[in-house]
């Protein structure tokens, strides 16, 4: 089902304010100075990378070896040192956020059938368990 065409035009005007918003601006810059600096972003991955590849052996209870460990901490004490990836990881954390809020707004919304208050949508926990708002 595609959407009316009021609904059509306050979801542009929703994505206008999105746009034009200097946190998210912000925040959009921060993630592109990330992408356009490929020594960074090789290594986060490289870190990212590894930890999922620790994760894994510990999901097969396996131990990981001290090189690999020390290889990580040594990845994740680089990665938290560089203001690029930092900046990177500030800026999704905004950009998730504001998506969440979105999501949790619209989705509240259609639940109930009305405009949620704000401070329905800042109690944590209220809806039970499984709905992803937690």
């Amino acid at each position: 089902m595609t959407a009316s065409p009021l609904i059509q035009s306050k979801i542009i005007e929703l994505c206008e304010a999105l746009v034009a918003d200097s946190a998210v601006k912000d925040a959009r810059q921060q993630a592109e100075n990330f992408l356009a600096d490929e020594k960074a972003v090789s290594t986060y991955r490289e870190m990212a990378n590894l930890g999922r590849s620790l994760h894994q052996k510990q999901h097969r209870d396996e131990e990981p070896t001290d090189d690999e460990l020390s290889r990580f901490n040594a990845l994740q004490d680089k990665c938290e040192s560089d203001p690029v990836i930092t900046g990177f990881l500030g800026a999704q954390e905004i950009l998730s956020g504001v998506a969440e809020a979105v999501n949790a707004f619209v989705g509240k919304s259609l639940e109930s059938g009305r405009v949620p208050s704000a401070e329905e949508m800042t109690k944590k926990g209220s809806c039970g368990s499984g709905c992803g708002c937690h």
